[in-house]
């Protein structure tokens, strides 16, 4: 062999044995133990949920344990107090009153107190601002028979951006069923192309006519929902997304909790927005 194949073989056999040696990870055991926080606060009228649950070891397959008989409350830049009552009972679901709801421009904290320590703490919190939001003008249905293997429904949005930078949470439902149903699936986008203008019409959704839910029949009603929502959040659902993708092994970095803006180390985040919707019948 010459100069070079040596070199390369050298290199070759460096990678093998580096790829061999044996990593023990600890997966297991309670020193990386946190607290779960779903929450979110709109301007719809509605019992909204703050979910607490706590994580659990790396091969534990059923879902994460609740944490109930925590107390739970909403606080707005007025001081006005709202607690959470935990329904059902044990399930670590606490809900608002159902007539509550969040005001444009107010700022609202989340407070928990638990029981029992988590990681060394019993208080968490966190805050959100709800930024505003325009009507919706309306939306339009436009089946892509080509797209796919048995088209795309475009749902378009006709909608006047405000003047000032804003980030947006798109949602479909059909007849009433929320169909992007997880984080990983919603649409977020900035107003970088259309800051302060008319959309006139852009793609805010996408249903697959494969897709046994997503397919659309004449006499269906789809709806749209816009929420106006925080960087902050924008930026933990782009995050979000990134980590449940699919990704190459070798040459992605390794998972990790995506951080929210919960205290004292705790995953998730508390979210307070605006939302508007619109209809239409197919």
């Amino acid at each position: 062999m010459n100069k070079l194949s040596n070199i390369l073989f050298i290199i070759i056999f460096l990678i093998i044995a580096a790829c061999t040696e044996r990593i023990d990870i600890d997966l297991q055991g309670q020193d990386y133990l946190r607290l779960v926080v779903e929450g979110n606060l709109t301007t719809d009228t509605m019992a909204h949920q703050v979910i607490l649950t706590k994580t659990t070891d790396f091969s534990h397959n059923t879902a994460p344990p609740p944490i109930s008989n925590a107390s739970v409350e909403i606080v707005d830049q007025d001081g006005n107090v709202h607690m959470l009552q935990e329904k059902p009972a044990n399930s670590g679901i606490y809900e608002t009153q159902p007539d509550y709801y969040a005001i444009i421009g107010n700022t609202y904290t989340l407070n928990i107190n638990l029981q029992e320590e988590i990681d060394d703490h019993k208080f968490y919190t966190a805050s959100s601002k709800v930024p505003n939001i325009n009507p919706i003008d309306s939306i339009q249905l436009e089946l892509h028979e080509d797209w796919g293997s048995k088209g795309y429904l475009e749902v378009k949005c006709y909608y006047l951006d405000p003047v000032s930078k804003d980030f947006y949470m798109f949602n479909i439902f059909k007849n009433g069923v929320l169909l992007t149903d997880t984080l990983s699936n919603r649409m977020v986008v900035d107003d970088e192309f259309y800051n302060g203008n008319y959309t006139n019409g852009i793609g805010v959704g996408y249903l697959n006519q494969a897709i046994g839910k997503e397919k659309v029949y004449p006499g269906d009603i789809i709806t749209f929902q816009a929420g106006s929502i925080s960087e902050g959040y924008a930026n933990f659902i782009w995050a979000v997304q990134v980590e449940v993708s699919f990704s190459t092994p070798m040459f992605s970095g390794p998972p990790a909790n995506v951080k929210g803006n919960i205290s004292n180390g705790a995953i998730g985040y508390f979210a307070a927005y605006s939302t508007k919707y619109s209809s239409k019948k197919y």
